[in-house]
Order: structure tokens, then C-alpha cells, then sequence
């Protein structure tokens, strides 16, 4: 055979062979054998998932805490109790005028290739820790739109002091001002307190009455 004509049989044979254009898992086929196949055919799904990419809008307001880099966690109704937890890769450029939000992109490492394309996942973002003062909620005492706390003092004395609160959270609340690291506030019984009355450790008067 001529080398042209085998050149030619080589050249129609590979017309004839479909190659994965990268390493993935194949869907189900999408095609029966023997059917003729052209351009812009859907033959099978091929996805690589050893990495997942996330996408997820998130509010305008919240753009300022948003950071690449950040951790993320998310979590599958398929996969209860198990979260899968990844990194804050890309914030859009610009926001939806109709749902004023930014899509964001997160991605995830599937090394078990539990997650798949097209699943449902509640995903939560972790801001960067910062340090703040905090209060169990209970300590405050709320009279209408101002806050105070009663503070003690080294003889016991207690004292009443206006506080500037932030974010709550769990129980607790952010003193912005007023109290100090350090300070010694009544948390319970409060609201039978009057500024000057002395008070005990609960653990000092348990020891006391044993």
C-alpha cells in the first residue's frame, strides 16, 4: 500500500477515536452505539471533580468582610454532619442591580469525590477573628435605649456605668465602651441592685454557707 493511502486510512481512523480533552469521571452515555456523530454532538458528561468550584452570591452589604483567602465551609443535606471546608478564591467585580449581591467563588478540595456538580451545599463564610470585649447578655441591664452595667469595685461596692454595646452573638454581647479587660461586673440579680449596694463572689458565699 502506498504510504499516502496509509497515511489517509491513519488520518480516517483517528477521526474516528474521541479522546477526554482532561482526566475526570465519565457520566452516562448520552448516545447509542452506531449513531453518527458530529459536531456540537453531546456524547457523555466528563467532569473532574478532585476540585470543586463554588459559586454563591452573597449581600452587598457584607462585601466589605469579604477577602480572598478566607475560610469557607459548606455543608451537603446528602452528607450530613460531615462539612466539607475550603478557600475564598474570587469576588466579581460588580453587583446584580436587580438582587444587590456579588457572586463569589470558593473552591473546595473532593479528594473522596463526595461532592458532584450540581448539588445543593449551605455554605458559611468565617470573617477573620478580631478581639472584643464580651458580656453574657444577662449582665445588662436595658433601660430604654441605653445600656448599663454594674460594676464592682475593690470593696465590693458596686457602681452603675452606662456601656456602649456592638454585635451579639450566642448569649453574648460587644461592649464598644464603658467597661475595661479586667473589670468585675454583677451578672445576675441585677435588676434588685442599686448602685453603692455590696455584693459577694457566688463562689466566695458558697464557701462561706459550707
Amino acid at each position: 500500500m502506498p504510504r499516502a493511502r496509509m497515511d489517509q486510512v491513519r488520518a480516517q481512523l483517528s477521526d474516528r477515536v474521541i479522546a477526554a480533552p482532561f482526566d475526570g469521571v465519565l457520566g452516562l452515555r448520552q448516545i447509542s452505539a452506531g449513531s453518527l456523530v458530529t459536531p456540537g454532538s453531546s456524547i457523555a458528561t466528563l467532569d473532574d471533580v478532585s476540585l470543586i468550584k463554588l459559586d454563591f452570591s452573597v449581600p452587598e452589604t457584607l462585601i466589605p468582610a469579604l477577602a480572598p483567602g478566607q475560610p469557607v465551609q459548606a455543608v451537603s443535606a446528602a452528607w450530613p454532619g460531615q462539612p466539607f471546608t475550603g478557600v475564598l478564591r474570587h469576588i466579581d467585580s460588580r453587583v446584580d442591580p436587580v438582587t444587590r449581591s456579588v457572586l463569589v467563588r470558593a473552591e473546595l478540595p473532593n479528594p473522596e469525590r463526595r461532592l458532584r456538580p450540581g448539588m445543593l451545599l449551605t455554605v458559611e463564610v468565617q470573617r477573620a477573628p478580631r478581639p472584643a470585649l464580651a458580656l453574657p447578655e444577662l449582665a445588662l441591664l436595658q433601660i430604654g435605649r441605653n445600656s448599663f452595667a454594674y460594676r464592682v469595685g475593690a470593696d465590693g461596692t458596686v457602681a452603675q456605668v452606662a456601656v456602649r454595646i456592638g454585635a451579639r452573638e450566642r448569649g453574648r454581647v460587644e461592649v464598644l465602651e464603658g467597661l475595661a479587660a479586667g473589670d468585675r461586673v454583677v451578672v445576675e440579680g441585677i435588676v434588685k441592685l442599686r448602685p453603692g449596694a455590696k455584693v459577694v463572689e457566688a463562689t466566695a458565699a458558697s464557701a462561706a454557707k459550707g
